[in-house]
């Protein structure tokens, strides 16, 4: 019976180990950027549906804030 590399298991579509350093800095990158946007878009979303909310409720300073 012969022993297996992890290599053979490996899906293949990203192996850093195998890959050069510039295109793992390159992945490294778009992951980041896209992480940040995701955070970005779901922390401006969240608060401006709370300050609208707040709005709703009446709450003078939150209505100016949207404006």
């Amino acid at each position: 019976m012969t022993r297996n590399s992890i290599y053979d298991r490996s899906p293949g579509f990203y192996a850093p180990e195998r890959r050069a350093p510039k295109s793992n800095a390159i992945v490294i990158a778009v992951f980041c950027f896209l992480m940040g946007g995701a955070f970005w878009y779901s922390l401006d979303t969240t608060l401006t549906e709370m300050t609208q909310r707040d709005c709703n409720a009446g709450i003078q300073k939150a209505c100016d804030s949207l404006k």
